[in-house]
């Protein structure tokens, strides 16, 4: 069996604790013998959280679309005494229907970014994509359906500190992860 060295990457048999320059590599010795905790965590993690079934993801979103639905009917049941009981339940159908495909569009970006981090870590601990887009769904689902009741100009000034706070969050997590502001 033979080992790279990480700075010149020569290879070198397994029986040379040192790189011909000068590089120590009983670390990656040990490293190759026994698995590491990490390794063991996400095979255990991988067992405990397999990945979501096309009939889960499914029945997740049909949830999501029902509730939405029933938030609609909720929120534009007081036009009952005004309007016709069957125009309404078409109504909000078909505003839950749009919010929903909104929310699927918003989960199709979280998918298409969850198989682009696995593309590139390529690890073994991997996010399963049909939860993460059935959770950003049934957030976005969530925001779109609030932001009905706020009125358009308080929701572009959440929109954008939403939007200021993400981009704060997701720099100092990229920062931290690169170490580029020390140790955390």
């Amino acid at each position: 069996m033979t080992i790279e060295c990480p700075r010149c990457l020569l290879t070198n048999p397994d029986t040379a604790p040192v790189c011909e320059c000068g590089f120590d590599l009983t670390i990656q010795l040990r490293k190759q013998a026994l698995p590491s905790a990490g390794t063991v965590r996400r095979q255990e993690r991988q067992e405990r959280f397999p990945p979501m079934t096309r009939p889960g993801f499914a029945v997740g979103l049909i949830l999501v679309w029902g509730l939405l639905t029933a938030g609609e009917w909720i929120r534009i049941r007081p036009e009952l005494t005004s309007r016709k009981p069957l125009d309404l339940i078409k109504d909000s159908i078909l505003l839950s229907l749009t919010d929903m495909a909104g929310a699927l569009i918003i989960g199709a970006l979280a998918w298409i970014v969850v198989r682009i981090i696995i593309a590139y870590e390529g690890r073994q601990l991997r996010p399963c994509p049909k939860r993460t887009t059935l959770g950003v769904t049934v957030v976005a689902a969530a925001l779109l359906f609030f932001s009905r009741w706020i009125s358009p100009d308080i929701l572009v000034q959440h929109v954008m500190q939403a939007v200021v706070l993400l981009g704060i969050a997701v720099f100092s997590y990229y920062a931290g992860s690169r170490g580029w502001l020390g140790k955390w």
